[in-house]
């Protein structure tokens, strides 16, 4: 698989700060932004936990300790999903 680099500079006062390496502020970084990306719908379950570097047993853990849904439907599309399901399944 192709990958591409991410760089930017962090004040050392900001890892200071924090008390971590740049190793563990890079890979905080990724979690909050497979987090976030998973929550907002733009990655996958399973995309969301690649970008982490993370299992998906531990994202799973992740997304629960931070108070995301696994599984978030709008009254709307829930409705939708529903009916596209019973649809699907009558015969």
């Amino acid at each position: 698989m192709k990958t591409a680099e991410i760089r930017f500079e962090v004040q050392e006062d900001i890892l200071n700060t924090l008390n971590q390496n740049i190793s563990e502020f890079t890979m905080q970084l990724r979690l909050y932004a497979a987090l976030h990306l998973f929550k907002k719908h733009k990655l996958s379950f399973g995309k969301a936990a690649e970008l982490a570097g993370i299992s998906r047993d531990d994202f799973l853990l992740e997304i629960d300790k931070n108070g995301i849904d696994f599984i978030n439907y709008e009254a709307c599309e829930l409705e939708k999903e529903l009916t596209r399901l019973q649809h699907d399944h009558s015969f």
